[in-house]
């Protein structure tokens, strides 16, 4: 039986397209939804020549604009919840996004974890990597892969 559902959230439409799966299955199941959202660590690399200051002014706006970014997806994700009548906890992480949701899934004993594919192409996929493709093969919890 599903108690518990992961959902990787991240404002686009494959991730309310994940989002929608996890509260239809929750809604049937009566299971609980935790909902990731993934500040990926190293996205902005340390760009310091001479301890330039603007830049680490940079790096900072960055990573707060970012930050709002992940508050409002979860908030978004919430208020869907509310709507459909399903508790959503928000989970904010900083780090690689598919190691934070494996590790998530692991950490609450997750029954089955729900993320969307951007359908890239295989040279983007081997060029970038896929964080769908990385939870797949590395979680042990049952993994539901959506595409938009």
């Amino acid at each position: 039986m599903l108690k518990t559902i992961l959902v990787a959230v991240d404002g686009s439409e494959v991730g309310k397209k994940a989002l929608d799966t996890a509260l239809a299955l929750a809604k049937a199941l009566d299971a609980e939804i935790h909902a990731i959202h993934v500040i990926q660590a190293g996205l902005y690399p340390s760009l310091t020549m001479n301890d330039m200051e603007p830049v680490a002014v940079a790096q900072q706006a960055v990573f707060e604009m970012l930050e709002r970014e992940a508050e409002y997806v979860l908030a978004d994700a919430e208020k869907a919840g509310a709507e459909a009548g399903v508790r959503i906890t928000p989970q904010k992480r900083f780090g690689q996004p598919g190691a934070e949701i494996v590790g998530l899934a692991v950490e609450l004993e997750a029954d089955l974890v729900i993320l969307g594919s951007h359908g890239r192409s295989r040279l983007d996929t081997i060029l970038l990597g896929s964080v769908s493709q990385f939870v797949l093969h590395n979680s042990p919890v049952t993994t539901m892969i959506t595409r938009a």
